[in-house]
């Protein structure tokens, strides 16, 4: 289902396949965008237009056939992402696609690597795909199975077929000695090289410069590569498949005819062959090109040479070979004029004539003779017959294309007399053949060549497509109503009785028969055929449909292509050469042969037949190689011109018969976490599967359910795809519907807060504002009854002291070793986590004390009363402040050390919880479909949440403290004028500070607390320690400073005086029941503190009698 918007792949005519959006789709054809270059395609139609999504857009396999749709557009594109990355191989289920790097160092493709792969076991499945991994599970698969092999390599001109052959004949010859003694490797290696060294020879008279490669080999070649028993290389033999023999006397604009003529013409011995400069010649500068990167020079002259050396070529042998050449170019230099009805040379090019007899040692008046006349038997007898100026070309080409093919022949024979080992036990055929062509004109060459690659497909149809159906019957999968592309219709058209083949060779065996005489038989005969066409404008043409494309041959020259017909007469002068390399090329005239003489044709579908038996016999492997964009350039890559090849090469023949079946296939796991959105809920494996396809209402024609897998049609599979997107849209809206309300919530959260901020700001300007003056008026009058208490003190002790002084003396060390006794008994009814604090406050009480009469009675005795007066009442409220300060701050440290670390891992544990159920929440909505809501905004949001709540804290305290009733001022001995209360301590949290007029900021608060008491028998008091009221009892026997106090529950405790406070002094309100309300002592927190940072009865640190430490927090 195509929508718009909708990410597609579509087919552009410019780039091929392209992605890009779905701009406009009427339900017929659409308009689309292209991603990359902005473009806007019109006029597509359902079948330029495929799906993609995040799964399909970027895949990069190793095997195409694992990609998730497998589509033309799937394929290039990922053909195209790898081969950026410099990975040029890929397979395409048992095909392994070569793309043609014009670039050897690689570094993963050097030769170093090869060792890699030869140490892997019988079949090589962890490496990257390369043309290595075929040869070596082949020549395993050979070894293992006893079984000739195959691997069948092609590719059009400039895709490197040829480097690919080498690539693989080297490999078989590392791993077939890899395991065998030092001589059997030695003599693998020795037959290697021998293989090696026939290529130059080879190429040089097999291989030309095409527009699309500098060093195309035009023929084919089927090489057994022969390995004995134990399995190392012993030998090879080759045969040729129907050489170009056009391009022997002529070639194409920007092309060259054979390498070995442009070398003949730069080589050492190239005055000995009476050749000068190349320009001289017509038939190698028919192409207008005459250089060339390859086999263009003097020193590949003399390699070829040295190679033929060495494969057993005798050294005049090697010298007749490029005589044979030489006179070729000589030849084709002699033009011809007309004679009355005949024809005669031209004088001009006489001299050629002469030179090209006098290399083949041949008679040239015998030549001149039979280029002139033709002889023809006629009820018996011999009638001459003049040739006109064309028919003495056509002879003339015909004997220098029938010598140069021969010696090419002979070549080969050569080559296989030294390489062939008959004694063999199985050998592994390398098929190096031309792949499909389609030229601005097509001849009789091009129709034979894809008659080839037509023959090779329907093999590979054939054999895919039962390996394809094998996999569907294992998964248990229905296909009897599959039905696979089969092009026998084709070959039978072009090939069988009756067909196209047939009726040219019924045409040359006319005496009269002629091109158009041929086209017209033709299509009278397959005008019906869906596989034949001819254009009604077409004189001349005829258009065959073939697997890869439709292909349009000219028809002009057909018969004299497919006679290739040498006169006796010829073949009988050459073998009078006195040269016996040359007087053996051509073969015997048998002047006994009757009936209709084979033809080029003829004789190809033979061959072609016999090859077919030979390949069907074996177990086939393919390399198919590609030439990536057509400047021949590393990393340029063009689409349109790589998909026609894939298309020719029959890979997407593999994408063809996949659609014919079932071309998605996905495993159970795959299939299930891939469209569970679908139907959620189902379970796992082969039952969810079902339960997904079913809800999807999959019929079994469109999707099936294997064993291990799950089929389905191209269509089914964006059925799929189209019901997976509306659960997932459905999905979403109610996701971004959750989430908007969510935001919304936290926007009036927001205003709320901002709203009761302003209204809190000011409540706290007038509670400090109240707090403030209460704290002057306090002030003001603890310094009047500090000073009016010094006064009076002062002046009792001063008497008692100056009476004392009279009577005796002070015994400083006395007293204070007395001091240490009292402590030291006094410390044994303390709790053992305070007793070194509380021995070490009372030796300071205790030299506070003795430092203080020392001064006031040594200043006595020296008369100054009134100093001592001043001292003792500085003194006195010096140290009873310091007393109770170290007091309340061991206390304090105490109960903050034991409950910091509790609440600390509280609040983490606390947080922690909060955090991972925020994200799960978060990770539940986060939806594809859904970008507007992520972590961070959902973290946010909990942020502002806990915000709210401190600040609802904030509220009911501040409210609190709002609700307190004004204290009255109580008068405290013991005070000073210029020092705060003793009972006054600041209680400052984490980031809270005084100003420094010591004035309080808005983030702390006073605790107060009561003033000391005069304590007496039956008075109520306020236990700090305890946090409550309580009765005093008793005081304690031995005349000691506590008393003992009751609690209304009947609990008792002894304390001190520095432990209470006067309930009635302090002037605070009584609840019904006895207990101090809230006007106590109050907390001061910090605005950022969450609710589990204050501390409550339930944390607070208790000591092991269960008494409450003091930590300055009240009720």
């Amino acid at each position: 289902m195509i929508e718009a918007d909708q990410l597609v792949f579509y087919h552009d005519p410019q780039d091929s396949w392209s992605v890009g959006t779905v701009l406009k789709w009427d339900g017929k054809k659409g308009e689309c965008k292209s991603q990359d270059t902005g473009n806007v395609v019109k006029g597509l139609t359902a079948d330029s237009i495929a799906p993609a999504n995040a799964d399909t857009l970027n895949e990069d396999q190793d095997d195409l056939m694992d990609l998730t749709l497998l589509h033309d557009a799937t394929i290039l594109r990922s053909l195209h992402i790898r081969y950026m990355r410099d990975v040029i191989y890929t397979n395409i289920g048992p095909i392994v696609v070569a793309l043609n790097p014009f670039n050897f160092k690689i570094p993963w493709y050097t030769d170093d690597n090869m060792p890699k792969y030869l140490s892997e076991s019988d079949r090589v499945e962890n490496k990257l795909p390369h043309s290595w991994a075929v040869a070596h599970n082949t020549y395993h698969e050979m070894i293992n199975d006893s079984q000739n092999q195959s691997i069948l390599v092609s590719g059009e001109s400039g895709a490197g077929k040829t480097e690919a052959s080498k690539i693989v004949m080297k490999y078989l010859a590392g791993v077939s000695t890899k395991a065998g003694t030092h001589l059997e490797k030695e003599a693998g290696m020795a037959v290697g090289r021998k293989i090696n060294l026939t290529s130059p020879p080879l190429e040089t008279w097999g291989n030309a410069k095409t527009v699309r490669n500098d060093n195309s080999s035009r023929f084919g070649k089927f090489s057994k590569v022969k390995f004995s028993s134990e399995g190392p290389l012993v030998g090879s033999y080759v045969v040729k498949y129907l050489l170009e023999k056009s391009r022997i006397i002529a070639a194409g604009p920007g092309e060259r005819c054979y390498h070995s003529f442009y070398l003949a013409c730069r080589g050492k011995d190239a005055a000995g062959l009476q050749l000068e400069s190349d320009q001289k010649f017509a038939s190698i500068t028919s192409g207008k090109t005459t250089s060339n990167k390859e086999f263009d020079s003097s020193e590949e002259y003399d390699e070829v040479c040295a190679a033929l050396a060495e494969i057993g070529t005798p050294a005049d042998t090697i010298t007749s070979m490029w005589k044979v050449v030489a006179g070729i170019l000589h030849l084709q230099n002699v033009t011809f004029a007309e004679d009355g009805e005949g024809s005669k040379i031209n004088p001009s090019t006489d001299p050629d004539l002469s030179r090209a007899v006098s290399i083949w040692e041949i008679e040239k008046q015998l030549l001149l003779k039979e280029l002139a006349i033709t002889t023809m038997q006629i009820q018996g007898s011999n009638v001459e017959k003049l040739l006109n100026p064309v028919k003495a070309a056509d002879c003339r080409d015909s004997l220098s294309k029938h010598l140069y093919d021969s010696e090419f022949s002979k070549l080969i024979e050569t080559c296989n007399d030294m390489l062939d080992a008959p004694g063999s036990a199985n050998w592994i055929g390398l098929l190096d053949i031309f792949g499909f062509e389609d030229f601005e004109v097509n001849s009789f060459e091009q129709l034979c060549i894809n008659l080839a690659n037509e023959a090779l497909q329907h093999h590979y149809n054939t054999y895919i497509f039962q390996r394809d159906m094998d996999e569907c019957r294992a998964e248990g999968i229905d296909v009897t109503s599959v039905v696979f592309p089969d092009n026998t219709p084709c070959l039978t058209m072009v090939a069988g009785k009756g067909g196209i083949m047939a009726l040219l060779d019924e045409e040359c065996s006319l005496g009269k028969g002629s091109d158009n005489g041929f086209l017209a038989k033709v299509a009278e005969n397959h005008s019906a055929n869906p596989f034949f066409e001819v254009k009604r404008l077409a004189r001349d043409s005829f258009i065959v449909k073939h697997y890869a494309k439709d292909v349009s041959y000219t028809v002009t020259g057909f018969l004299e292509k497919n006679r290739d017909t040498l006169k006796d007469a010829l073949k009988a002068l050459m073998r009078n050469s006195r040269n016996s390399y040359i007087s053996e090329l051509l073969p015997k005239p048998n002047p006994e042969a009757r009936g209709a003489k084979i033809t080029v044709g003829g004789f190809y579908k033979q061959q072609l037949h016999d090859l077919m038996e030979l390949v069907n016999s074996t177990n086939p492997h393919w390399i198919r190689c590609i030439k990536p964009h057509p400047a021949k350039r590393p990393l340029h890559f063009d689409g349109n011109s790589t998909l026609n090849q894939l298309s020719s090469s029959g890979v997407l023949g593999t994408v063809t018969i996949r659609k014919a079946g079932f071309p998605v296939r996905l495993k159970h796991d795959d299939f299930f976490y891939k469209y569970r959105v679908i139907s959620p809920g189902g379970g796992k494996g082969r039952a969810a599967c079902e339960k997904i396809l079913k809800e999807c209402g999959m019929e079994k024609k469109s999707a099936q359910l294997g064993k291990t897998k799950v089929f389905m049609k191209a269509e089914a599979f964006v059925e799929v795809e189209t019901m997976k997107k509306e659960r997932l849209r459905k999905h979403a809206e109610v996701a971004q519907a959750f989430a908007r309300g969510l935001f919304s919530i936290a926007d009036v959260r927001k205003t709320v807060l901002t709203v009761n901020s302003a209204l809190l700001d000011e409540a706290r300007k007038q509670v400090l504002k109240e707090l403030e003056a209460r704290r002057k008026r306090e002030e003001e009058q603890r310094k009047l009854d500090a000073d009016k208490y010094a006064r009076e003190e002062a002046e009792r002790v001063a008497r008692e002291l100056a009476d004392k002084l009279k009577n005796a003396s002070f015994n400083l060390s006395a007293d204070e070793e007395k001091a240490r006794k009292e402590i030291e008994q006094e410390e044994l009814g303390l709790h053992k986590p305070f007793r070194d604090e509380q021995y070490r406050l009372a030796c300071l009480i205790v030299l506070l004390q003795c430092e203080t009469a020392e001064t006031i009675a040594r200043r006595a005795l020296e008369g100054e009363e009134a100093r001592a007066f001043n001292t003792f009442s500085t003194s006195g409220a010096e140290l009873r402040q310091r007393v109770e300060l170290e007091k309340l701050r061991i206390q304090a440290h105490a109960a903050l050390h034991n409950s910091r670390e509790e609440r600390g891992r509280k609040e983490q544990l606390r947080r922690e919880r909060n955090r991972v159920k925020d994200r799960s929440l978060v990770e539940r909505l986060a939806l594809p479909n859904a970008p507007e809501i992520n972590i961070a905004a959902a973290e946010e949001l909990h942020t502002l949440q806990q915000k709210a709540h401190t600040q609802v804290l904030e509220n009911r305290l501040t409210l609190e403290l709002l609700a307190v009733s004004p204290r009255t001022p109580s008068t405290t001995p013991f005070s000073s004028p210029t020092t705060p209360h003793p009972h006054v301590v600041k209680t400052l949290l984490p980031g809270t500070h005084t100003h420094s007029d010591g004035s309080i900021n808005s983030h702390a608060i006073d605790i107060l607390a009561c003033p000391p008491v005069m304590v007496r028998k039956g008075q109520q008091v306020y236990v700090s320690s305890a946090q409550a009221l309580a009765t005093v009892s008793d005081h304690e026997p031995g005349g000691r400073s506590q008393f003992r106090v009751e609690f209304p529950d009947g609990r008792y405790l002894w304390c001190d005086v520095a432990d209470v406070c006067d309930v009635a002094q302090a002037g605070w309100p009584l609840s019904s029941n006895g207990v101090g309300s809230a006007g106590g002592l109050l907390s001061a927190k910090h605005r950022n503190f969450s609710s589990s940072n204050l501390p409550t009865p339930e944390n607070s640190p208790m000591t092991p009698s269960g008494r409450f430490l003091a930590t300055g927090w009240g009720t």
